[in-house]
């Protein structure tokens, strides 16, 4: 599957609209403010219906352009008579402004040139007068006052300058003085320190990335300054004109510096951000360059996406990324060529180095033969490999080759050359991956795994997953690659053994690179992705082991970490359940290889140590049932507990914590808490609360274990308590004992960092034991702590989802619940639970950035809830609960 295609624009319609616009009325001194007021005013009304009618992004900025030029070439010609300005001065637009590239709210750069001729004295009223009257319209003005000879010095001082000037547009007074600027002025601006500007260009471009984010796939894009922004192409094209003379794309196809499919995909992706940028500017009233979640659903709207399989926003962003991809793309291969020839002016000698059919000149890789990617496409997959085997570069000629014959690699993915040629670049013995995103941008990854390039610039309308699917699922492969060639031996050494000892990690690289792509065709995407493994398998002709192998990653590559965040660790025959899911200990592996790589790419911060600790766990006890070893049997393990508990209280007190506390707690809790436990029972048998803090630093977390007399509605006051003080509860265990106690074990961590503070612990403390001895009720609390009128920033939405498993447990039924993240949930959804008469022996609680996912094991006078009506009414319950919570 070749790069997909970014939306064609509208016909331009501005030059029928031009004749529309209103005609800047004369008048006195009096009336010019106000006149320009009114006159503005209907002009960006006009430009509004004309935006909102369809027409094309460039033809929106022409029409603004021409107002913007009649109220300003009005104003010029009032001032300059009124203030009896000398002859000879000239009024030039700059910048985007001189392109007629502009938005509603766009900055204004104007330049007042004066011969040398004029004294800047006499230039100084009309110079004030001018832009201050702008200013009063709500104008963001740039202004300058210079001779040709001044235009010069500052230009060559300050590259920004220079960069403005390129774009100078005569707009009133003295054609002649712009004749003047064109003739003595431009020439200069095009070859003096061409190099140094050339090279300065581009670092501003790679500072500005870094700045605004140095990726295309960003959650919330500046459609002006981010990677792949209206800036970018903005920059490559003043960076050509120096280079090369030219101007504009027209001028590059013209001077054969891009091909015309090329020209016209960079015309389609310039003026479907323009279209966004306009509408952006129109709904905020100012200008906004942020593509912010709230605008995204706006935009989407506005330019028709239709609902189907994949939400309008979703179906929105893709073509956004799309359009950066291509400028990003173009940008960066127009600036490298510009460099190269740079570079090579100013190298001494000239070095050439033979690479079988390729050959790296100056340290980039390029081809000798300029035919050879289109009569032998095999040869494209063997140019990365080379490339990464060497550690060279793609030279910007040698990419536009391989851009140009991906069709020759489509028509071509099902010969033996080309497979094999994938299989030794992709499974290439101490590859990390470097070439990874080339291969992709250029379309060969697609081209030749298109199951993988059908999820091209995929977005995903919430705040978990930072990247695009494709993005997300090449550094994930990525880190594969890394954990395959020893690079986090000291950050994962257990998962860098695991990996290392894989006799054969095709399969799981393949499971990898299609693990989401069944995403956007609707039902189920695992499913639908293990069909794409089908079809991928046959064509690569995989072993049936290797088929097997991929095809099962595909399909169960959210059940480890589905199972290790919200289902009960503690339990034999979930377990056991598990393990036959897996089938053999190589499945296991490679799922578990493939479930860190997935995690850990979703976006920072998303793996911490808890989850590690989870799959771990979970890898661990599953590996020793499927190879045999039988987990410790529950009487040992509570002889384990029997033994502590009678060195520090005695025989007697042993034997009536083992009569009191259910079975699961033993099977469920680590044997070197049992002293702990058993003093914080005793203490709650006279206090309303014993409770100690420990911190786990490896884990990223703290454990809260909390004693207190049993009561309804114990978890929801302890979370609601907690919630109040910000204090995030990641996991909790709960046993009740049969005299009348309840023991709550909270793997707890605070809003920043990973150790609970301990004077927030005192506060926290202090406000459970008023709520405990009844001074105060949880409701007041929550009310008086809970976070004032801060400004709320627009998240995308979480519809809340109860789901209700009677498989996950014999003993219980399993809740889960998918809510917006915010302050009091755990609490409010407990109180629900309690509030329907059932009881919570376990919750597992998790978050993925605004999005809760909290799972129960409850019963109801110690029975399943088997019933569908009980089901069904406590879904109801739940979701009101939810929805009653105000949003954060």
């Amino acid at each position: 599957m070749s790069v997909p295609p970014v939306p064609p624009p509208p016909p331009a319609t501005h030059r029928e609209t031009l004749g529309s616009l209103p005609v800047f009325p004369s008048g006195g001194p009096e009336s010019r403010l106000s006149r320009a007021r009114e006159f503005l005013r209907e002009a960006r009304v006009r430009a509004e219906v004309f935006h909102r009618s369809g027409a094309a992004g460039l033809s929106t900025s022409r029409l603004l352009a021409a107002a913007t030029d009649a109220l300003v070439q009005g104003l010029f010609a009032e001032l300059s008579s009124e203030l009896q300005a000398p002859p000879g001065l000239a009024l030039a637009a700059l910048g985007s402004y001189g392109r007629r590239e502009l938005s509603p709210h766009s900055d204004l750069d104007l330049l007042l040139l004066r011969p040398w001729s004029v004294p800047e004295a006499a230039a100084a009223p009309l110079a004030r007068a001018l832009p201050t009257l702008l200013w009063d319209l709500k104008c963001a003005v740039g202004w300058s006052t210079r001779s040709p000879e001044e235009c010069l010095r500052a230009a060559d001082a300050d590259q920004t300058i220079r960069t403005a000037l390129l774009d100078a547009r005569f707009l009133a007074g003295d054609v002649a003085a712009c004749d003047v600027f064109s003739r003595d002025v431009l020439p200069d601006l095009l070859s003096h320190r061409a190099d140094s500007y050339i090279q300065e260009k581009a670092q501003e471009l790679r500072a500005r990335r870094e700045k605004f984010g140095d990726s295309v796939f960003l959650l919330e894009p500046n459609i002006k300054q981010g990677e792949g922004g209206l800036r970018d192409l903005e920059t490559a094209l003043w960076i050509a004109r120096v280079r090369f003379h030219t101007r504009g794309l027209t001028g590059l196809l013209q001077q054969s510096l891009l091909p015309a499919s090329e020209v016209a995909r960079l015309k389609a992706a310039r003026d479907f951000l323009l279209r966004i940028r306009h509408h952006l500017h129109f709904l905020r009233g100012r200008k906004e360059d942020r593509l912010t979640f709230d605008l995204q659903e706006e935009v989407a709207r506005f330019l028709g996406y239709p609902e189907g399989p994949v939400l309008p926003v979703e179906a929105f962003m893709r073509d956004d990324y799309l359009a950066a991809s291509a400028i990003r793309q173009a940008a960066d291969s127009l600036i490298a060529r510009c460099e190269e020839l740079s570079a090579a002016r100013r190298l001494t000698r000239f070095t050439e180095q033979p690479l079988g059919p390729f050959q790296a000149i100056n340290g980039k890789l390029t081809l000798a033969d300029p035919g050879l990617f289109t009569r032998e496409p095999a040869t494209l997959l063997d140019f990365v490999c080379t490339a990464e085997e060497h550690g060279l570069p793609l030279h910007s000629e040698a990419r536009v080759r391989a851009s140009q014959a991906v069709p020759a690699l489509e028509a071509a993915r099902a010969t033996p050359a080309v497979i094999a040629a994938f299989r030794a670049l992709f499974a290439r013995p101490g590859t990390r991956g470097e070439l990874l995103f080339e291969l992709h941008d250029l379309g060969l990854l697609g081209a030749v795994v298109p199951e993988f390039g059908r999820v091209t610039a995929h977005h995903q309308h919430d705040l978990y997953h930072v990247y695009t699917v494709d993005v997300h699922t090449l550094f994930a492969v990525r880190r594969l690659y890394a954990l395959r060639a020893g690079d986090l031996v000291e950050q994962e050494p257990e998962l860098s053994r695991e990996m290392r000892e894989l006799k054969d990690p095709f399969p799981l690289y393949l499971g990898m690179l299609l693990h989401d792509a069944g995403k956007g065709m609707g039902g189920d995407h695992s499913e639908k992705g293990r069909l794409l493994m089908v079809s991928l398998g046959e064509r690569l002709g995989l072993s049936a082991r290797q088929r097997e192998v991929a095809e099962f990653l595909v399909k169960e590559h959210l059940s480890m970490s589905h199972t290790a965040q919200r289902r009960d660790l503690s339990d034999p025959s979930l377990i056991a359940d598990f393990a036959r899911r897996m089938e053999d200990v190589e499945k296991l592996t490679c799922l578990y290889l493939l479930t860190w790589a997935d995690i850990s790419s979703v976006g920072p911060r998303m793996w911490t140590a808890w989850k590690g600790q989870l799959l771990r766990e979970l890898y661990d006890k599953t590996r020793a049932h499927l190879l045999g070893r039988a987990p410790m049997g529950e009487l040992h393990v509570r002889e384990r507990f029997h033994v502590r508990w009678a060195r520090v209280s005695g025989e007697a007190r042993a034997r009536e914590l083992a009569e009191v506390l259910p079975e699961r707690y033993f099977l469920g809790t680590d044997p070197s808490r049992a002293v702990l436990h058993g003093r914080l029972l005793a203490r709650a048998r006279n206090r309303p609360l014993a409770a100690a803090l420990r911190h786990h630093p490896d884990a990223g977390s703290s454990e809260l274990t909390l004693a207190a007399p049993d009561r309804p509605g114990l978890l929801a006051l302890l979370a609601g308590v907690l919630a109040v003080h910000r204090i995030d509860i990641l996991s909790a265990r709960i046993a009740s004992t049969s005299d009348g106690l309840a023991l709550d074990v909270f793997d707890v961590r605070p809003p920043q960092g990973q150790r609970l503070e301990r004077p927030r612990w005192r506060q926290a403390r202090a406000d459970l034991l008023r709520v405990l001895r009844g001074d105060t009720s949880i409701e007041e609390l929550m009310r008086r702590r809970r976070p004032g009128s801060l400004p709320k920033r627009h998240l995308p939405p979480v519809s809340p989802r109860v789901t209700v498993d009677n498989r996950a447990s014999r003993d219980f039924t399993v809740v889960d619940v998918l809510a917006l993240d915010q302050v009091g949930l755990l609490h409010a959804i407990a109180s629900a639970l309690t509030r329907s008469g059932v009881q919570i022996a376990l919750a597992k609680v998790s978050t993925e950035a605004n999005r809760a996912m909290d799972s129960f094991y409850i019963t109801r006078q110690g029975i399943r809830l088997e019933s569908p009506s009980e089901q069904s009414a406590l879904v109801e319950t739940l979701i009101a609960a939810v929805d009653a919570l105000e949003p954060r």
